[in-house]
């Protein structure tokens, strides 16, 4: 944003940790004091320190994201250490720390929780975020049961969108680049009557072709065609109630990660055994079925917030929706073998109520009390055929979810440099399976019905001993305990599987020394994962069965993480990431039907989407031109080698890469006209997004990351 002394500060208020740097002029030229934003996240509706709260945040300014090019939830994971972001067709699958799920099943969960303006998105296919009107994005890690309203086993992913504003402002920028990419993003800010009546309208519309060639029908895979519209109505009427109408309707209709291509040297793949052609060109594919991706998606809320006799009661409904229909050509070749046609829908109401003191806000004496409330009503069907033996599979499974939860905590000082905190939070989770399955052969029609109602519940708490010498200096330990209901496979008949449990540890120090303008983050954390929720595909199985959901017993994962942000001049700023983990099983015991031969105890063996290293590190300068203000970017992200499924499969193994980002960005100094040019991946490398495996049926499938992209976008300000 802005560059100015008051736009900076506004930029830094609003939460950035990798904003575009002041300008000397915002600094003065005399002093050339050097200074660091204060980041503010708000894990409770509240704006607190980041550097004053005791977990480890990685926050994402809007800046960061748009001369980055991380355009959507998938881009996240290459601006933030530790988070794996593994796609299936329309399913966002985020891994974060080791710990992730990729069952896919209206009866489950992601271990990973995402929330938009706190509001909670059940669904796998609500995960895959387009970025537009967005303030920051923060990435919460480690269990979270008392901060984010529902319950998260192992982080969160929060996307804060722009609030209305008593005054008048709007913009809009337009993006062009490499495949043919463009894009159009826009938003007005209009005060209605006056500043207790606010509107904010914003919207996106984007298009790009295909990364992948079909050569055999002649069509782009991969490519990319949403459309966005967000209203936000804010009504001030007296200085204690302040509400917040939002609505929002997305749609999609693209095959956007779905370019996948076949390794016919690994595995059993039914296409390629009926003839079906695999090019050597990794970015081509012969698929005989057009993939498609058809997503609608609605969502109003309502947040209130009301002061009263010394207190504030924060409430937040909302009502989502979204509906979702699916081509896959599963084998990935011009043979005629097998595709799969998924549908699936969710309607979802839920409800937090918090209450907090309404003064001395993030001190310690702070407490907090909540409930949440979520109903969902979600349907899935899978349809794979399989036309050369006339067999179908179809598994229809409607599951409702009701989840209760109640949560507290308390902040209590001991003295004036150590506070203790304690929280604690009940679950619990009703969930009802009506599902059929239905068979088709040549031979006859197989029915099998599985009805069934099951609960879950379980208490997590939360632990904190906090100690801060002086402002520059932090220290916090923490201990807490995450949870994930049992649940459904939808894929198949089986019986429900148990809930996961996590004990997490973690030591950590923030610090800053204005003096210098640097900040050190560290922080060490250990968790104990118990009855892991993992996908596995069933041993001598005909050709279209589906996974299913297994509990790992247990597992052990530590890691260590650093940032550093120093700015040695007022005009150039240094950053680093940096995330170090293992993960392994410490007893597990299954065959891999893939490699039933291999030894099946995989006590000792990595988990998957665990990886052990992973860094970003960039730097940026500024300088002015033209009357008004330069900025030159570089980035480069690297993640060490990991596994896509949970036996260490060598065909299922990405190994090692570096991405190279850069940019160059331009604002007047009336800060309405800017540019930026960015460009993502510029090393061309190839590496693997997703890889899947399931003999004999699909075999080995690779999908490939986006290949080398660049984009020039161009804005103007208005107010």
């Amino acid at each position: 944003m802005p560059l100015t002394e008051q736009g900076w500060c506004a930029a830094a208020h609003a939460g950035l940790v990798l904003a575009l740097l002041p300008s000397a002029e915002a600094f003065g030229d005399e002093r050339r004091t050097v200074v660091l934003p204060t980041v503010l996240i708000a894990p409770e509706w509240d704006a607190v320190d980041a550097q004053r709260t005791a977990k480890t945040v990685d926050t994402l300014s809007d800046q960061y994201l748009d001369a980055s090019g991380l355009h959507d939830t998938i881009a996240l994971q290459y601006g933030t250490p530790g988070l794996v972001f593994k796609t299936n067709s329309v399913l966002g699958q985020p891994y974060l720390r080791g710990v992730g799920s990729d069952i896919i099943s209206p009866g489950a969960e992601s271990s990973i929780a995402t929330f938009i303006d706190g509001v909670y998105l059940p669904r796998a296919y609500d995960t895959i975020v387009d970025f537009f009107d967005v303030e920051r994005v923060e990435v919460f890690k480690g269990p979270q049961g008392v901060h984010m309203g529902r319950n998260a086993v192992g982080g969160a992913i929060s996307i804060h969108t722009r609030d209305p504003v008593p005054y008048r402002e709007a913009y809009v920028d337009v993006l062009g680049g490499t495949h043919a990419q463009r894009r159009v993003r826009a938003a007005v800010n209009v005060p209605l009557a006056g500043p207790e009546l606010t509107l904010r309208i914003a919207g996106a519309s984007a298009r790009r072709d295909g990364y992948v060639d079909n050569v055999n029908r002649g069509i782009d895979v991969d490519d990319e065609d949403y459309h966005a519209l967000r209203a936000k109505l804010r009504y001030v009427p007296n200085a204690n109630l302040v509400l917040l109408f939002g609505a929002e309707r997305f749609s999609e209709n693209s095959s956007r990660a779905l370019g996948s291509q076949p390794d016919p040297d690994v595995g059993v793949s039914g296409g390629i055994q009926a003839g079906g052609i695999v090019p050597e060109d990794p970015r081509q594919v012969t698929e005989n079925v057009s993939p498609l991706i058809d997503v609608e998606s609605w969502r109003y809320s309502l947040r209130a917030e009301w002061h009263i006799g010394g207190l504030a009661l924060r409430s937040t409904s909302a009502w989502l929706r979204t509906e979702a229909d699916l081509a896959l050509d599963l084998d990935g070749t011009d043979a005629d073998f097998a595709a799969n046609y998924p549908q699936g829908r969710s309607e979802t109401f839920s409800q937090e109520i918090r209450l907090v003191p309404a003064e001395n806000e993030g001190k310690p004496g702070r407490w907090t009390a909540g409930v949440f409330y979520l109903d969902e009503q979600a349907f899935q069907s899978l349809d794979t055929r399989l036309p050369m033996t006339g067999r179908t599979n179809v598994p229809a499974g409607h599951v409702d979810t009701v989840a209760l939860g109640a949560f507290g905590q308390y902040r209590l000082a001991l003295g004036t440099r150590w506070s203790l905190r304690g929280g604690l939070r009940y679950s619990r989770d009703d969930r009802t399976l009506d599902m059929l399955r239905t068979v088709t052969s040549p031979e006859a029609v197989e029915e099998t019905r599985q009805r069934e109602r099951r609960r879950w519940d379980a208490w997590t708490p939360e632990f904190g001993l906090e100690y801060s010498p002086d402002p520059r200096w932090f220290w916090y330990g923490t201990v807490s305990r995450g949870y994930k209901a049992g649940g459904f496979n939808t894929s198949t008949i089986q019986d429900p599987f148990d809930p996961e449990y996590l004990w997490a540890y973690e030591l950590g120090m923030k610090s800053a020394w204005p003096a210098q303008a640097m900040r050190l983050n560290l922080a060490l954390s250990h968790y104990d994962y118990r009855d892991m929720q993992l996908n596995t595909p069933p041993g001598d199985a005909p050709p279209g069965t589906f996974p299913r959901v297994i509990n790992a017993t247990e597992s052990t994962l530590r890691g260590a993480e650093a940032e550093v942000l120093w700015r040695p001049r007022h005009d150039l700023e240094l950053s680093l990431r940096a995330a170090a983990m293992s993960a392994r099983f410490d007893d597990f015991v299954s065959i891999d039907p893939n490699n039933p031969d291999v030894d099946p105890d995989r006590s000792g063996k990595r988990l998957p989407q665990a990886p052990r290293l992973s860094f970003n590190a960039g730097v940026q300068y500024l300088r002015p031109l033209a009357g008004g203000m330069l900025r030159l970017g570089g980035e480069y992200r690297y993640q060490s080698s990991i596994y896509f499924n949970i036996y260490q499969d060598p065909a299922l193994r990405q190994g090692g890469y570096g991405l190279f980002n850069a940019g160059i960005g331009w604002e007047s100094g009336d800060e309405r006209w800017y540019v930026e040019l960015y460009g993502r991946n510029l090393g061309d490398k190839l590496y693997a997004q997703t890889i899947l495996r399931n003999d004999p049926l699909t075999g080995t499938k690779r999908f490939w990351g986006a290949p080398r992209s660049a984009g020039l976008r161009l804005g103007y300000r208005w107010w």
